[in-house]
């Protein structure tokens, strides 16, 4: 049986859980079959993909609720995920402003926002899930009232300082998302953004995908391994600190710019000819920017 098959029969053993639910499985599983490397020795431990997914059930039957607090002016709180091991971050922003910052333990404050604006839950993998839907604050842009707008969305989200997490993706549609006295360490980060801003601190981590739009997004911290980077309109900015490593950089460039320290390319071209390594940048710029900076960072100027 292929790893493709055992999914896809795992997939239709679990057609009876919500889709989300269905999707974060199929999700983890690919991700750990693609680790492995070894698609037979990771169906030997995990058995046929009809046991797989009478376990998985089970774990989601008994995964507790998180306790919820709300008060009469649309904000609330999640915490008490249940004492659970979170392993996973997985946060989608609509046009809230949100804040990461270090706190006692897992909580999630939220202002401006009714409770149907807002989903949090925990899956039995250890996912943390935080949810602001894309709907835009109740705006009369026809109004001449100093009051318009007084109610935007915010949220606060804190988490034990120096958390290590497998997975952290994160999407913002057209808010922002920025980190404040936090430092974390993470096994691989996806992050994407529309027409927002997202600026990442003390972000120590392995492989990447950054996705950029129209958006802003600022990443400082570690990186190691593979690194894709897509930048369509906006701004990609990547800055490696206490970096040992060295990089290679393969950057396709469109009408826009790929800057690499010292080295920089304006207009159609490419940045970056020389043999990949361990830890590489992935790059394709259209119309936008993208910087990175690193000091131990070596390529080919000759392009």
């Amino acid at each position: 049986m292929t790893r493709k098959e055992y999914l896809s029969i795992l997939k239709y053993n679990l057609r009876n859980l919500p889709v989300e639910e269905q999707e974060e499985a199929i999700l983890y599983y690919s991700d750990y079959f693609e680790e492995a490397s070894d698609d037979f020795k990771v169906m030997e431990e995990f058995g046929t993909p009809e046991e797989l997914a009478q376990s998985i059930i089970s774990k989601f039957a008994s995964v507790p609720m998180a306790k919820f607090s709300k008060n009469e002016k649309s904000d609330g709180t999640y915490s008490d995920f249940g004492g659970e091991k979170i392993k996973n971050l997985d946060i989608a922003v609509g046009t809230a402003e949100v804040v990461l910052t270090a706190g006692e333990k897992f909580c999630v404050d939220y202002r401006g926002l009714s409770r149907g604006d807002i989903r949090c839950s925990l899956s039995p993998f250890g996912t943390l899930t935080i949810e602001n839907s894309p709907k835009l604050p109740n705006l009369d842009f026809f109004s001449h009232s100093e009051k318009q707008g007084a109610n935007h969305p915010r949220i606060l989200i804190k988490v034990p300082q120096n958390s290590k997490f497998d997975v952290f993706r994160l999407h913002v549609g057209a808010g922002s998302f920025v980190t404040k006295n936090i430092s974390v360490s993470v096994g691989r980060t996806y992050v994407d953004v529309g027409a927002g801003n997202i600026e990442l601190k003390q972000f120590f981590g392995g492989s990447a995908n950054f996705h950029c739009g129209m958006g802003r997004l600022c990443y400082a911290g570690t990186l190691t391994g593979l690194i894709k980077i897509d930048c369509g309109m906006g701004f990609v900015g990547v800055k490696l600190t206490s970096c040992n490593e060295d990089f290679s950089i393969n950057a396709k460039v469109g009408l826009g710019e790929a800057i690499f320290n010292e080295t920089k390319k304006s207009g159609f071209g490419i940045l970056g000819k020389n043999e990949q390594r361990k830890n590489h940048f992935s790059v394709n710029v259209g119309m936008g920017k993208v910087s990175i900076q690193t000091k131990n960072l070596t390529e080919d100027k000759n392009d």
